[in-house]
């Protein structure tokens, strides 16, 4: 019978690939907690190194540096978000449903700890990681559309909005759904309460319902 250990490693004692993507997402998870808790600037390779539980040429395997490493946890977030936002997307339920459930969950995202942290960072440095700043957010609509470009896509198929106004409406709906709401977090305001997240949602989308009324 092999032991636990023996099962985590291949032929020739390379870790397995069930073992990689374990300890891929260990190092993701310790430098996400670090980049929150103290920033870019303040968090060093060798900090989440330690916090992963490994050495720091085991994590420069996997990553060239710390822009590489702060990247891949942006973009695993982003994926996160687009996931779970494409299941309420697809979802059955009226116009308002959809739309509030959806605004429920983008508005509970942007205003957690993590990414009012990363929206920081992201601000303060983008300009030295073009790379990223053109996969999270495109100039033009991308070959594979995100959640909320998917849902007015789908709105467009429906017949419910001009397909030429998709683009328009995604920007304008993130606008309304995050955009003050973000900035003053971004600022030190006091966290949002639920019961005004709430009320900020169902007001965001019912505006947004009567202004894109055909």
């Amino acid at each position: 019978m092999q032991t636990r250990k023996s099962q985590t490693r291949s032929h020739g004692g390379r870790p397995s690939l069930e073992a990689a993507e374990l300890l891929h997402g260990r190092i993701l998870d310790a430098a996400a907690e670090l980049f929150t808790k103290h920033g870019y600037a303040g968090t060093s390779i060798e900090a989440i190194a330690a916090h992963a539980g490994i050495g720091k040429l085991t994590l420069y395997r996997r990553f060239a540096d710390k822009d590489a490493l702060f990247q891949a946890v942006v973009l695993r977030m982003a994926d996160r978000s687009h996931a779970a936002l494409g299941k309420i997307v697809e979802s059955e339920g009226s116009l308002d449903e959809v739309l509030t459930a959806t605004a429920r969950h983008l508005l509970g995202i942007i205003l957690s700890a993590e990414s009012i942290a990363f929206h920081r960072i992201l601000f303060a440095d983008a300009a030295r990681m073009p790379e990223l700043r053109t996969r999270i957010a495109p100039e033009n609509p991308p070959d594979r559309p995100d959640a909320t470009h998917s849902l007015f896509l789908r709105l467009a198929e429906r017949g419910l909005i001009r397909s030429e106004d998709v683009v328009f409406l995604d920007q304008q709906y993130i606008h309304a759904i995050i955009g003050k709401p973000l900035r003053k977090a971004l600022f030190g305001a006091p966290p949002m309460t639920e019961r005004a997240q709430e009320e900020h949602v169902r007001k965001a989308v019912a505006l947004f319902l009567h202004g894109m009324a055909k």
